[in-house]
């Protein structure tokens, strides 16, 4: 499942820095054996495809000895992929192992990308220095959980919206309808934020509980303790161009109540209680974060309310994954960046 909100005008000139760290790609299940996958990453083409053994790789979208885009003719062969133009095959390391025609093989490298799966996730790892991975995403523990909901979605802005939602305490009435909002300080600890808080669904006391892991991954405990209900809601927001980005979506449900249940009985009131709030709940609630973000201007220069301060706190965070402001970009324009965040305190101080 793919939702995509038309597209709106976009400025001509970027504003905006791509980021550092792990991001989703693609579901496994859209990458099958043999298959070739294209997807935008970071205003490039990247192309995805799984060898015959399961292996999974993220490969520059051109053939370094002449071009031909590998997605459009290129095809997979056991573990090798195979450029269309003069059929010369790349080794998932990216070393050219043959070339059409029985000729030698020229000492062409395929530039390829660090991927993982992780819980049905293609991620990619982005560094801007071309380093390895600095830091890994945690294991999911789901064990209990339901099967696994979710979708994909292509907004325009930038993909930081939904980590800030959570410090955004001031948007959960009018936009959710949950009341008294309580939100705990946030703590950063490196490539990891947390951000708790608890507040009033229909009633019921609901604790939501946030860890960031770096930009890409937002991995959300939403627990109603009183009726025994917990779910685990996980965002992968990508930056694919320069103002347009993609979220996927991954939601699973446990009932408290049914743990000494018999494991078939239990699993089935677990899927359909999972369907019915995904659909009903979830998907509601979601879309209505959703039309906000794909028109809203995140890199205007805020003004800010009262209680707000922690949306700051939040943003000279997600500073440290952005390169240096340079001249590409006016002096607090680019609202992920340091500049920015140098802006706002220095309007805070006034």
């Amino acid at each position: 499942m793919h939702a995509s909100i038309p597209p709106v005008s976009a400025p001509a000139a970027s504003r905006h820095r791509y980021p550092d760290g792990w991001f989703a790609l693609a579901y496994g299940r859209d990458v099958k054996p043999g298959a070739l996958v294209v997807t935008r990453f970071m205003g490039e083409d990247v192309v995805l495809y799984r060898t015959a053994s399961g292996l999974i790789r993220a490969v520059a979208p051109h053939c370094p000895h002449l071009g031909a885009h590998l997605g459009h003719g290129g095809v997979v062969r056991g573990e090798e992929i195979v450029c269309p133009f003069h059929h010369l095959a790349f080794a998932p390391d990216g070393t050219c192992v043959r070339a059409g025609q029985d000729g030698k093989p020229p000492a062409a490298t395929l530039r390829h990308r660090q991927v993982r799966e992780w819980n049905g996730l293609v991620l990619a790892w982005q560094d801007r220095a071309g380093a390895p991975p600095s830091w890994s995403l945690p294991d999911l523990d789901l064990d209990g959980y339901s099967r696994p909901r979710g979708a994909c979605h292509t907004l325009n802005g930038n993909l930081q919206n939904p980590a800030e939602n959570g410090v955004d305490v001031n948007h959960f009435s009018p936009v959710h309808g949950w009341s008294n909002p309580v939100l705990e300080p946030p703590q950063a600890d490196g490539h990891r934020m947390t951000m708790r808080s608890t507040l009033v669904l229909l009633g019921q006391r609901l604790l939501l509980d946030i860890t960031m892991h770096g930009l890409g991954c937002m991995a959300a405990r939403m627990e109603l303790p009183d009726l025994g209900l917990h779910a685990r809601v996980v965002l992968f927001p990508t930056q694919i161009e320069p103002d347009r980005w993609t979220c996927r979506e991954f939601v699973a449900l446990r009932v408290e109540r049914a743990s000494a249940w018999p494991s078939p009985l239990r699993r089935a009131l677990h899927e359909v209680l999972a369907s019915a709030a995904y659909r009903w709940w979830f998907v509601p609630q979601f879309k209505r974060d959703l039309r906000i973000w794909h028109h809203r201007d995140y890199d205007a220069r805020p003004t800010l309310m009262a209680g707000e301060m922690p949306i700051m706190t939040f943003r000279r965070w997600a500073a440290q994954f952005y390169p240096a402001p340079d001249g590409d970009a006016p002096d607090g324009q680019d609202g992920a960046g340091p500049a920015a965040v140098a802006y706002v305190d220095r309007a805070f101080a006034r």
